[in-house]
């Protein structure tokens, strides 16, 4: 079953957000995990929602481990991360909870 996970940046200010998205997408090629679909949303002008769907939860707790390290090494441009996680539920129309 798929596996998302979602990661709301606080960066410190916009010249930390600018620094820690370039970092960002220069590493996550070569380093995260495969995903499904990753998408990256800009929700203010220092923040950023980063969302990443996996094949299993077992990979989205791979690539935690892994997208972890990245954070720790650029916590000086964060001011606070907050990490929400769980399977990815059917939302097509008239999609119900059997």
């Amino acid at each position: 079953m798929a596996y998302g996970r979602v990661v709301n940046v606080e960066c410190k200010s916009q010249d930390d957000f600018v620094m820690f998205r370039n970092k960002w997408s220069n590493w996550w090629p070569e380093n995260a995990t495969p995903v499904l679909s990753r998408t990256s949303i800009r929700t203010s002008e220092n923040s950023l929602l980063l969302l990443a769907t996996y094949e299993s939860e077992k990979k989205a707790e791979e690539a935690r481990k892994v997208v972890d390290i990245f954070f720790k090494d650029n916590a000086e441009h964060t001011h606070d991360l907050f990490v929400f996680h769980g399977e990815v539920m059917n939302d097509k129309p008239y999609a119900v909870i059997e």
